[in-house]
């Protein structure tokens, strides 16, 4: 049985199941709905953290030479994981014939565009902005508007004269905190009530607009 030292190609050629049975190298305790790119993001994460990347090792299950593995999973997709309520984790990959279909164009942007929905089920964004995605990872971290409560991301390629949707994201849902969080100002005195000032989330809330700023953004 030959063994190669995995890397995200590689994960993506395997099953679930064999990612979960992975999983179980690292200590994992994988959810039976976990989806499976965020799996992968989290083995290949997990793993260079702990240092053990070159003794992780993945075999096929089909013959005892080495195959060659595809360069991506071949199918365009996007999808993002909630970080927090400011933050999320967006991830994607693009097929072998969009790929060609890029290169082709030679000059090209590739790009995150996130819409915040009124509605889960709405089709139009009231609102969207895009920020340039990165080509090398395929993932990256996105900061949230502040106050939305449905959000999608969508994988768009621009040209001086065209652009495309590639791939759009499920919706996913941002757990909604108290108003007197998100209208904080520091320097600006807010009627907290009284027992909710006994707690002292007055120092907390300076402390972490001081601390952790993008968060109220």
């Amino acid at each position: 049985m030959s063994k190669e030292i995995f890397n995200r190609a590689q994960l993506e050629t395997l099953s679930f199941s064999d990612l979960t049975n992975l999983a179980d190298d690292f200590g994992i305790d994988v959810p039976e709905n976990l989806d499976r790119r965020f799996l992968i993001a989290e083995l290949l994460e997990l793993a260079e953290e702990s240092e053990k990347i070159d003794d992780m090792t993945i075999s096929s299950e089909n013959n005892d030479g080495i195959q060659p593995l595809p360069k991506n999973y071949n199918e365009t997709q996007i999808a993002c994981v909630l970080r927090n309520p400011a933050w999320i984790f967006v991830y994607w990959n693009i097929n072998d014939s969009d790929h060609l279909m890029l290169k082709n164009l030679h000059n090209y942007e590739l790009k995150i565009r996130v819409c915040s929905l009124q509605n889960e089920d709405d089709t139009v964004p009231f609102e969207a902005y895009e920020i340039q995605a990165s080509r090398e990872p395929q993932e990256q971290n996105v900061l949230l508007p502040a106050g939305i409560k449905y959000v999608k991301v969508e994988l768009v390629y621009t040209t001086a004269t065209s652009g495309k949707v590639l791939a759009i994201s499920p919706v996913i849902t941002i757990p909604q905190g108290s108003d007197l969080v998100y209208d904080f100002k520091k320097g600006v005195d807010q009627d907290f009530p009284p027992v909710i000032q006994l707690s002292g989330i007055k120092n907390v809330l300076n402390h972490q607009y001081t601390m952790h700023r993008h968060s109220f953004s």
